[in-house]
């Protein structure tokens, strides 16, 4: 790797400075979701659950955004780290998200447990990889916490959310997810922080949070 960045040194997308595929200066003039709350979509400090949005039907208590997916140049680096096998641009990702995470979490980090958003294993097996759990390692070796991807395991093959309407996305997802017993039980009195590369809708959050908080 340090032969390569020598011999084809990373360059920001946008500025052409050397180091990094986005550098942070490019990154922070990107826009950037209003931290909400994802029950009401109302303001909310640090994308935090409103005490009085909470209810049953309340799976998990924050979640985090790094930058608007949409925007060109981010959507082109997703594609190339995605589907082009060009994982160094992961780093960059992660070593923001370690960030965001330090200045957004109040919980110790002993007691935090990184978990990648899963992928079925046929999918997995004809694209070779998992992106998100790529993404969670490189998160994981940056902040030195602890990552598991035995927790959760995607048992069926799904279509893709962001082509489906709200009512197909929640049946799209129905039975898909299961949990794995032995290894939750490793983890009493942790606080899990799902990562994932993309976030088009907050289905797929929602499910593997209920399943988590139904067993915990």
């Amino acid at each position: 790797m340090f032969l390569l960045d020598i011999i084809a040194p990373k360059k920001c997308i946008k500025c052409e400075k050397i180091g990094n595929y986005l550098c942070k200066t490019c990154l922070e003039e990107i826009w950037y979701h209003e931290d909400i709350c994802y029950v009401c979509k109302q303001k909310s400090q640090n994308f935090k659950t409103h005490w009085y949005c909470e209810n049953e039907h309340t799976y998990f208590k924050q979640i985090l955004i790094l930058t608007h997916n949409k925007n060109f140049d981010i959507k082109y680096l997703i594609k190339q780290a995605k589907f082009h096998h060009k994982f160094e641009i992961f780093d960059d990702f992660a070593k923001y998200l370690v960030t965001l995470l330090q200045n957004n979490l109040d919980t110790p980090k002993s007691q935090i447990i990184l978990i990648p958003a899963p992928m079925f294993f046929l999918k997995k097996l004809w694209r070779w990889y998992n992106q998100a759990e790529i993404l969670t390692k490189k998160i994981a070796k940056y902040w030195n916490y602890e990552y598991n991807s035995k927790i959760i395991k995607k048992i069926k093959h799904t279509k893709p959310q962001s082509h489906l309407s709200k009512v197909d996305r929640i049946i799209n997802l129905q039975n898909t997810f299961k949990i794995n017993l032995w290894e939750l039980e490793k983890y009493k009195n942790h606080t899990f922080v799902i990562v994932d590369d993309v976030i088009s809708t907050w289905t797929t959050f929602v499910e593997i949070s209920k399943i988590l908080k139904k067993h915990w």
